[in-house]
């Protein structure tokens, strides 16, 4: 139904993104998102990602694809590793876990609060790409 399209709703709260795909199966739209990664892990991260594109599908489905399809409850990040590609199955959290995200960034970013990364493996850091920008890399 879609591949690398941006969507994006007002309702209930402003929230937009560019979902790698969307399929209609039984009748539901299901969500995908792929990730590369060394290994096949999926993170909290991921899950509130599929859950935001399913929020605002729920809402715009009719806008963006032409029927109001309603959005499957389980999502699917592909996860692309050395050792091939694989589907996982994870549950989708609901539009008010969403919001209530939504609210709880916008509070921290009204107090000037600021993302304190933690270095995951000394290696991993000094061979980043992004270490020059990041407060976690200029200390090693």
């Amino acid at each position: 139904m879609l591949s690398e399209r941006d969507i994006e709703t007002d309702v209930p709260v402003p929230m937009h993104g560019r979902v790698d795909q969307v399929f209609l199966a039984g009748g539901w739209l299901v969500v995908v998102d792929t990730k590369r990664r060394a290994a096949a892990r999926v993170y909290l991260k991921d899950v509130i990602q599929l859950s935001v594109y399913a929020a605002i599908l729920s809402r715009q489905s009719q806008t963006v694809l032409g029927s109001n399809w309603p959005v499957a409850s389980e999502g699917y990040v592909r996860l692309v590793t050395p050792q091939g590609v694989t589907y996982t199955a994870v549950r989708l959290l609901p539009s008010s876990v969403i919001i209530s995200l939504w609210n709880r960034y916008w509070i921290l970013k009204g107090q000037g609060a600021k993302a304190r990364p933690k270095i995951p493996a000394a290696g991993v850091c000094k061979a980043c790409v992004k270490r020059t920008g990041c407060p976690v890399g200029q200390r090693l």
